[in-house]
C-alpha cells in the first residue's frame, strides 16, 4: 500500500524567490525606487505563501484529517495576518516607493503562485 506523499508546495516558493530576484536586479540597472517597489510587493506576496506552505502542509493521511484540516485553518489565518502586517508596514515605512509597480508585483506574484501550485497539484 503506497503511503500519501507531501506535495511539493515549496517549489513554488522557491521559483516564485528565483523569479523575484531575477525581476528585481534586472530592474536595479533602470531605477532603484522601481526596483525597492517591486522587490517589497514580491515579498508580500511569498513570505506569506511560504509561511502557509509550512504551516498547513505538516500533516498528511487520513489519520491526521483533524489535524491537517486545522493547520490548514491556522495557516490560512496566519497568511492573511502576516499580508495584513506586511502592507502596514510598507505603508507606514516606505514613503518613496512607487505605488503602481508595487501593487503590480504584489499581483504578479498572486499569479505566478496560483500558475505554479495549479501545475505542481495536476503533476502530483
Amino acid at each position: 500500500m503506497d503511503s500519501i506523499k507531501k506535495p511539493q508546495v515549496l517549489l513554488v516558493t522557491q521559483a516564485q524567490v528565483v523569479l523575484l530576484l531575477v525581476i528585481t536586479m534586472a530592474l536595479f540597472v533602470f531605477d532603484s525606487t522601481l526596483w525597492l517597489s517591486c522587490f517589497v510587493g514580491g515579498l508580500i506576496a511569498v513570505i506569506p505563501h511560504l509561511y502557509f506552505s509550512v504551516y498547513a502542509f505538516r500533516y498528511v493521511g487520513a489519520q491526521f484529517a483533524q489535524k491537517a484540516t486545522q493547520a490548514f485553518y491556522w495557516g490560512e489565518t496566519g497568511k492573511f495576518l502576516i499580508t495584513l502586517i506586511g502592507f502596514a508596514l510598507v505603508f507606514l515605512f516606505f514613503e518613496d516607493l512607487n505605488f503602481k509597480a508595487f501593487f503590480a508585483s504584489y499581483c504578479s506574484f498572486l499569479l505566478v503562485q496560483l500558475y505554479l501550485t495549479e501545475k505542481i497539484i495536476r503533476n502530483y
